[in-house]
């Protein structure tokens, strides 16, 4: 709203509240909108760990449970697109932002990469 009491043209009033918060949260991370520091630190390793985390255990308590084991790997897999979106925008936004150390960045982010998949 602006200060009149006005929504502002840039709300997200009609378009179905949820579903534009979400697109922003996709859009601002892939167009460097989102600091590198939080969008590394926050979102990838602490956010995504625990996403990986908490699926590969849900994983095991299926196959824990004797269901079938492709419903498992199904279940591991799952958090892999949200994975690589992350990644991508690590490194976009490390090209976007030039800073000193862009190249720890994008280090960090490959050996996060491989051991989300990997686990």
């Amino acid at each position: 709203m602006t200060e009149t009491g006005r929504l502002h043209p840039s709300s997200n009033a009609g378009t179905g509240g949820g579903q534009g918060r979400l697109a922003a949260f996709f859009s601002r991370r892939w167009n460097g909108e989102v600091p590198l520091n939080q969008l590394f630190w926050r979102d990838m390793i602490a956010i995504g760990s625990v996403i990986n985390v908490v699926t590969t255990v849900l994983a095991l308590l299926i196959l824990a449970a004797k269901l079938p084991a492709p419903l498992a790997v199904a279940v591991h897999v799952i958090p892999l697109p949200y994975n690589l979106f992350l990644y991508g925008s690590v490194l976009r936004t490390t090209d976007m932002t030039e800073t000193y150390n862009a190249s720890t960045f994008k280090l960090g982010a490959t050996a996060w990469i491989i051991l989300a998949s990997l686990l």
